[in-house]
């Protein structure tokens, strides 16, 4: 009998690797997609407000930057932080000013850290949006830049501790790591 439920669970992993993998990375891919991690008790409601919402921040034409990184001509910032009900949302925008494209490969969130003695293990967990806007493009042409709006669920984090952000280019060596505080996140502006 045990057999038989470790077979069914190896068909499931067959079926459905992605939801199985234990390092999970978000690929950014064509259209604007829901991830494959989001909770089943969400409805097509939650997810139409969710895509309004995106759609509603990413027109917002004022950018107020909280943390920004610059590699080579290709630089990074992460914009001010909304909040609605239990749904933490942000901008990212991507600024291109050389002449070759910036393929972004994938993007990762994850919370860690901030300070670490030397021997001491550093505590680190991985985040998935419930919802991105704007990730249908993943090229940012040269001498221009590309804007994307996360959704993340809400999620503890404390003084010691940061939310960072990499964006990867795909065959290139211009990657971007943003950091977000706390008090960035405390701060976050909620919608009306």
């Amino acid at each position: 009998m045990k057999t038989l439920k470790f077979t069914a669970i190896l068909m499931l992993y067959m079926i459905q690797p992605i939801t199985y993998a234990q390092d999970r990375i978000i690929p950014i891919e064509a259209g604007v997609e829901r991830t494959g991690h989001q909770n089943k008790s969400n409805s097509d409601e939650d997810r139409y407000s969710l895509e309004n919402l995106c759609r509603k921040l990413y027109g917002i034409g004022k950018f107020e930057t909280s943390d920004r990184d610059k590699n080579g001509k290709a630089s990074a910032q992460l914009g001010r932080f909304w909040v609605y009900g239990n749904t933490l949302f942000y901008k990212l925008k991507v600024n291109n000013q050389s002449n070759i494209n910036f393929d972004i490969d994938f993007i990762r969130f994850y919370v860690r850290d901030l300070k670490t003695a030397k021997r001491t293990v550093t505590q680190e967990w991985e985040l998935y949006p419930s919802y991105s806007y704007g990730t249908h493009d993943k090229t940012v042409d040269a001498q221009s830049s590309g804007q994307y709006v996360f959704a993340l669920d809400k999620f503890p984090i404390t003084k010691d501790k940061a939310l960072f952000i990499e964006v990867y280019e795909k065959n290139g060596g211009r990657h971007l790591y943003l950091k977000a505080k706390q008090s960035d996140i405390e701060n976050a502006k909620s919608f009306q």
